[in-house]
């Protein structure tokens, strides 16, 4: 039952995380101004009080709060199943504490998204909250299930978890390109805005303590430093892909890792081409979805490729040490 649900606790995040994206690709963050409610109502108000306009952001931003809200409760569920049942590991039960826990802090920070005006700090965080929520869920997937013992090199247990490392760190970046709407600083490729290194301003770009009650929905930052922030996440799109080209490598010499390392590095050269496009086309919304989504599916395989290489080498110490003794 803990695994039925789990599973189910993973679509719906994939969902939320896509309803999440596609709220704010259709500015739709602040179309109900007010929480937890839309306009002090359960559900939006009809377009004879509002325009259709407002009317079709708000509905956007109710449904991706109601998802959210079920999400959470199937969450808590499985939280409670977990911990009565006593043949589970702790782990396993510490996984779903701490699932329980980022959940109720994401919940917050969708609060926070509202109230303080999309923030491009707090929005940031709330993507990266709900990719944190999707990759823990898909972990307690891995865990639930039984290990499949592999042999495997000890370089890719560092290299791994740096490619992890820096995938997050360029996803926050990509979160961070969205909330300041710096997403069309540069509409071309190779070069920014004409410019194989434009003008930047990197201290204003990335003023991550700066708050006020402003409302954020448009970006409030000058072109230069949206196309600093554009540009720094294309730079890191390029170490992304050196790390994870030779992750690639490694893993592909290891007979059960290749067909793993093939669909990294394919899921990485759509994710790029994507990103490429994105920019080039003006920002159309069907691949600015996608782009999301495939950071999301891009995450999960690094994520997946961690717990396989580790857990394949904790596999292996233990047999050793059995046969030792």
């Amino acid at each position: 039952m803990t695994y039925k649900l789990t599973k189910l606790a993973f679509v719906m995040a994939l969902i939320v995380v896509t309803l999440g994206a596609l709220t704010r690709l259709l500015d739709a963050g602040l179309g109900c101004p007010d929480w937890p409610g839309c306009y002090g109502q359960i559900i939006p108000p009809s377009s004879e009080e509002h325009d259709l306009v407002h009317e079709g952001k708000a509905w956007m931003e109710m449904i991706h709060r109601y998802v959210a809200t079920a999400l959470g409760a199937v969450i808590l569920v499985i939280a409670l199943a977990v911990q009565s049942t006593p043949n589970i590991s702790n782990k396993i039960k510490w996984m779903s504490r701490f699932l329980l826990a980022l959940v109720i802090v994401q919940g917050l920070f969708g609060m926070w998204t509202v109230t303080l005006k999309l923030l491009p700090q707090v929005v940031t965080l709330h993507l990266l909250g709900g990719m944190a929520v999707l990759s823990t869920i898909f972990l307690m997937l891995l865990m639930l299930r039984q290990p499949t013992v592999i042999t495997t090199p000890n370089k890719p247990k560092l290299l791994s978890m740096a490619v992890l490392i820096l995938l997050s760190v360029q996803i926050a970046l990509g979160g961070w390109t969205s909330s300041t709407y710096s997403g069309l600083a540069c509409t071309d490729f190779p070069t920014c805005d004409g410019h194989f290194l434009p003008p930047m301003d990197i201290a204003q770009s990335f003023h991550l303590t700066e708050f006020s009650d402003r409302n954020y929905e448009g970006g409030l930052l000058e072109p230069e430093e949206r196309v600093t922030i554009q540009y720094t996440h294309r730079v890191m799109a390029l170490i992304v892909f050196i790390a994870i080209f030779s992750l690639f490598l490694q893993l592909r010499k290891t007979a059960e890792f290749k067909s793993k390392a093939n669909i990294l590095l394919g899921l990485t050269l759509l994710q790029i081409s994507i990103g490429i496009s994105t920019a080039m086309l003006m920002l159309p919304l069907s691949l600015a979805l996608l782009h999301n989504t495939g950071a999301a599916l891009l995450l999960l395989a690094v994520v997946y490729i961690n717990y396989t290489v580790f857990s394949a080498q904790n596999t292996l110490q233990k047999t050793d040490s059995t046969v030792n003794s």
